[in-house]
């Protein structure tokens, strides 16, 4: 029963972030936590995960998904589960220090909950890398995931700024105080 509550916030999560998050990441999040609640097939699921930090990583740059990405599930097959974890944990690190760096920038309530939904997922991640070598603890781990993916849900797009807030930062003039001595 526990597997059936916590997947289906998983696709409650994947429906919200239609509203406010990136739906492509979200739904490679829900088949990455299928194969790791419902089957032994942990390399396919962490192989998902890797292709979800991707999707985020992309969603920031404001990149699109590159097609070759799927090609990391043969390295699942062939690497072995350290191995693809310690590649995940690279490219969460690279989305957690983009995010915060951009939610630095913006300073808005949307882009610090992104950035607290990161520190959950860590949080989570570590609870899962510490039961790796122990006992996990499930429900321990679904305290900080669950969170984290409902803000990611709804809260992965709300933040970025249009573009032509840039534009008019550009086009604005100097300060009499900025400008150079003649």
């Amino acid at each position: 029963m526990f597997d059936f509550v916590c997947f289906s916030w998983i696709v409650l999560c994947f429906l919200l972030s239609f509203i406010g998050g990136v739906p492509l990441a979200a739904g490679l999040t829900l088949c990455a936590d299928f194969f790791l609640i419902y089957t032994t097939h942990y390399a396919i699921g962490l192989a998902f995960f890797i292709l979800v930090q991707l999707a985020y990583l992309q969603s920031l740059r404001k990149m699109p998904f590159r097609l070759w990405y799927p090609a990391v599930f043969p390295l699942a097959y062939l690497l072995p589960l350290p191995i693809l974890g310690g590649i995940y944990a690279l490219l969460f690190l690279c989305h957690f220090f983009l995010a915060a760096k951009k939610a630095g920038a913006y300073r808005s309530v949307p882009a610090m909950l992104y950035v607290l939904a990161l520190m959950l997922f860590a949080a989570c991640d570590s609870t899962v890398a510490w039961g790796y070598f122990t006992q996990p603890a499930p429900e321990i781990v679904w305290l900080f995931y669950a969170p984290s993916q409902l803000l990611l849900a709804l809260t992965a797009r709300a933040w970025r700024l249009p573009q032509r807030f840039f534009r008019r930062r550009k086009e604005r003039k100097a300060l009499p105080s900025h400008r150079a001595e003649p």
